[in-house]
């Protein structure tokens, strides 16, 4: 359900109707923070009982109710027991991943600040689920219909990066991102265009040499038969959709151009994980929270790239 004071439980009632269709969706939330918005989207007099979900109103699916909030939520509220509760959420929600009863975990977005003022050691999604997934080499792949990015780099501090960059780091990212386009999207030879850190991709070390170790990264990729190439002028890059995939050095790098393209659609998928993970592309929108304005596409598409990745591997 992600943030209970953002716009997880609007966007996953809002979602029922499409997402039911093929697979039953498990909800992993607070019963109260749900019911209030079934409050909401019914228009009933008073708040209607969740068994609507069983009646096949709004579809069918289940709901696990952990019964950490009972009290009216303040939305677009950052606390200490809203990131609490959703980190719970989700370790709840990976014991059914690990039990084998769920094929794929969506997520709704997470408050990073709410997280720290938890205490959960994490900074995000993508760092906690790496750890209960006991994996070290993992990528952030952003993607929609159009367009696949995968990050060399995730959330770090952009004075960090071209510290943090190396031949091993770029080289995972282009292999796990080969491996994932093969597995989940059924292409068969992935074409991967890899940018570089630097302005014109560092002009032949005239603006920083950090082209070199991408390039000896690329290198490496094409001697074990990954079609890579680059690493090219990030500024000319993404507007020649002509590969399977592209690797960014850092995050906004990357992200710009992906959600620029198709905001409503771009989905977050984590490679390299035990199981399939996926989430809409948006953050918690606190600023519309509660409003019952808030747009599901994001989510709907994260659900459904999340359903064609699961049935790609039966």
């Amino acid at each position: 359900m992600g943030d209970p004071a953002g716009i997880g439980g609007e966007l996953i009632l809002k979602s029922l109707p499409r997402i039911c269709r093929k697979t039953i969706p498990v909800i992993i939330g607070d019963h109260a923070v749900m019911e209030v918005q079934l409050y909401r989207l019914s228009g009933a007099a008073k708040p209607s009982p969740f068994k609507s979900f069983k009646e096949g109103q709004l579809g069918d699916a289940e709901f696990v109710d952990l019964g950490l909030i009972r009290e009216d939520v303040e939305y677009g509220i950052t606390r200490a027991q809203y990131g609490d509760a959703s980190f719970r959420y989700i370790t709840e929600a990976l014991k059914y991943i690990f039990s084998g009863e769920v094929s794929a975990l969506v997520t709704c977005p997470i408050n990073k600040a709410a997280f720290s003022l938890a205490g959960v050691p994490f900074t995000g999604h993508t760092e906690l689920l790496a750890h209960y997934g006991n994996v070290t080499d993992y990528v952030m792949m952003m993607a929609n219909r159009v367009m696949r990015v995968s990050l060399a780099t995730i959330h770090i501090p952009l004075k960090e990066v071209p510290v943090a960059l190396s031949v091993e780091g770029v080289l995972k990212t282009i292999t796990i991102t080969h491996r994932a386009l093969q597995t989940y999207f059924a292409i068969e030879k992935p074409r991967i265009k890899v940018s570089g850190l630097n302005p014109h991709a560092g002009e032949q070390g005239i603006m920083g040499s950090e082209e070199r170790l991408i390039e000896e990264a690329i290198s490496r990729a094409r001697s074990i038969r990954i079609d890579a190439v680059g690493p090219f002028p990030a500024d000319t890059l993404f507007h020649r959709r002509d590969c399977d995939a592209f690797i960014a050095m850092y995050h906004d790098q990357g992200l710009i151009p992906v959600k620029t393209l198709d905001f409503k659609h771009t989905v977050n998928i984590t490679l390299g994980l035990p199981f399939i993970r996926t989430s809409p592309g948006h953050g918690t929108g606190f600023d519309i929270a509660g409003q019952w304005i808030a747009d599901p596409s994001g989510f709907i598409e994260a659900y459904m790239v999340a359903e064609k990745m699961a049935a790609s591997i039966k």
